[in-house]
């Protein structure tokens, strides 16, 4: 069955596979079904509202709303909703507040309210210390400027890393430890700049290259050492040559770097996909699926659609960043969930539709900031008979006002759209934004105080003490940083002049390789058989190949 999208005015088309699960979540209460409707938008635009409500903020200092100290978090002052430090949002000191059902209005709009005046915690993550400055970090130790991580210790500005050690500039890395300016790399030890590689040690300048060490501007290589170019040296060859790299001059690393994603773009050899294991599924970066549809990320999942990095996931639909889920439909990062329709921010929750930061909890309906608690409706407290009534009612009144089925709207949002994570993969200006329905937040405004960045030491020998704490002026984007001591001393361990770009610039660079979110149509350079390729025409690459042909090439 073909559509119009209501947003961006594309078709898309809404199979049996989809119209089946919505049969199988539509709620049933009391012997009378409510169907769930089909959806009005095509599954990027469901996408990009839900990425809307993923936090990519500022980290920035502000008042904890309860206690009044100072604490760290991506909400910044003019956030719509009060703010409490973790501790004080998970103890018993407070109450969340609670609203009658007014059926004379919508039911978003009382949603919103109780939304307003309930508050949420400062910093998404536990068990972690002097990690004040990151978001979205489990047991990690001595991270700054660091996000979406586990079981990393002594690491700056990284994003969606697992199991790292003494490093800096990752993206979407695992097993990492004394790496700088990796993307979508494992089990790497002291490797430098580098793109989608495994085992690999002691090396710069790597593209898909699998147990190498001791090599250098190399791709596609598998099981190798002392490697420059794809050619092979003798250790001693090798070492020499490494010598006259200058591998400590940044004027030197800005013409290797364009060196390397030439060689990338004309010589390297590029698989269709990032797919590996999957029976009868479709999307990128997939592993160990069945039956799934237009994924992107995805691990371990079975039977689902329109999902995006959610590992652990079965039966489920338009959902991003949960981990563990079944039965489970337009929900925004959230962790063990089970017959969760219209879900944000929560945890170790079943049977539950439209919640918002809330925990261990099930039988909630419309509620925000709850934990341990059932059968509540705007946060209020029903008897399970009351509940059943009331939900039957809400949901008919909400068939009435042509909310039902549909996802929270965009100003339920934590952050505006230019600081959440949807403003990676999708160009939204503040006009167009909203129009549908969102916003744009206030961002630090650029500086003309401090140390250009262009004018650093060009060398790592010229780096010393007296740079640290110091504002420095991003090359690009005229925003200000500063280097903390541990990051000057991994520089110089390495031998590495000073980045003259503000982090965030550096981490978009590299997530830039891996936003891609549309498939397009081509032949394999090999074969000429028709195939999906997720790499974007502009970026050139001359090589693409079916996986057939990939595996002949490169192993």
């Amino acid at each position: 069955m073909n559509r119009i999208c209501g947003q961006c005015k594309q078709g898309f088309a809404i199979t049996t596979i989809d119209v089946d699960f919505y049969k199988k979540i539509s709620p049933e209460i009391n012997g009378e079904r409510f169907d769930m409707p089909e959806p009005i938008n095509c599954p990027s635009c469901r996408r990009e509202n839900l990425l809307t409500f993923w936090p990519y903020g500022i980290l920035q200092k502000r008042k904890c709303d309860f206690s009044g100290e100072t604490i760290i978090s991506t909400y910044g002052i003019d956030c719509h909703f009060p703010v409490y430090k973790r501790e004080h949002w998970f103890s018993d000191k407070w109450e969340p507040p609670s609203k009658e059902v007014d059926f004379t209005k919508p039911f978003f709009d009382q949603l919103y309210e109780l939304q307003c005046r309930t508050p949420h915690f400062h910093q998404l993550g536990k068990n972690n210390e002097n990690c004040d400055y990151a978001d979205d970090v489990w047991d990690c130790k001595n991270a700054y400027l660091s996000r979406s991580m586990a079981n990393c210790e002594e690491v700056y500005y990284i994003y969606r890393v697992i199991n790292a050690k003494n490093c800096v500039d990752l993206t979407y890395c695992y097993d990492m430890e004394q790496s700088y300016e990796c993307t979508y790399c494992w089990q790497g030890f002291n490797l430098m700049y580098s793109i989608d590689c495994n085992t690999c040690s002691d090396s710069w300048f790597l593209y898909d290259c699998r147990n190498c060490s001791n090599c250098f501007m190399c791709w596609n290589l598998r099981n190798k050492k002392y490697h420059i170019l794809n050619k092979p040296y003798s250790k001693e060859e090798y070492s020499e040559k490494i010598k006259h790299m200058n591998l400590d001059s940044r004027k030197s690393l800005i013409i290797l770097r364009k060196d390397f994603y030439r060689h990338v773009r004309d010589e390297a050899s590029h698989r269709q996909d990032f797919n590996l294991n999957n029976q009868n599924c479709t999307g990128n970066y997939v592993t160990n699926c069945k039956n799934c549809n237009e994924v992107y990320f995805l691990e371990n999942g079975e039977d689902c659609s329109y999902v995006m990095r959610s590992p652990y996931l079965k039966d489920s639909q338009d959902v991003t960043g949960l981990y563990r889920g079944e039965l489970c439909y337009h929900v925004c990062q959230s962790t063990d969930l089970n017959n969760v329709k219209f879900g944000n921010f929560s945890v170790d929750c079943h049977d539950c539709i439209y919640i918002d930061q809330c925990f261990n909890s099930n039988n909630l309906f419309g509620c925000i900031g709850l934990k341990r608690r059932e059968y509540c409706i705007l946060n209020k407290q029903y008897s399970k008979e009351n509940y059943e009534a009331m939900m039957a009612k809400i949901i008919k009144h909400m068939i009435k006002t042509g909310e039902w089925g549909r996802f929270f709207p965009a100003k339920f949002a934590y952050n505006g759209f230019n600081l959440s994570l949807g403003s990676f993969y999708y160009d939204e200006t503040e006009e167009s934004i909203g129009i549908k329905g969102g916003f744009f937040e206030r961002e630090p405004e650029s500086s003309t105080n401090g140390i250009d960045g262009e004018t650093l030491p060009d060398s790592a020998n010229g780096i010393d003490d007296s740079i640290i704490g110091k504002p420095i002026i991003c090359a690009d984007t005229g925003r200000v940083y500063t280097f903390i001591k541990q990051e000057v001393d991994f520089y110089r361990k390495h031998n590495m002049p000073l980045p003259m770009y503000y982090p965030e610039r550096r981490n978009l660079e590299r997530f830039g390789q891996l936003v891609q979110l549309k498939g397009r149509e081509i032949n394999c350079c090999k074969c000429n058989k028709s195939i999906t390729t997720y790499y974007p025409d502009k970026w050139g690459y001359k090589k693409i190949f079916c996986e057939e042909c990939y595996l002949k090439e490169v192993y």
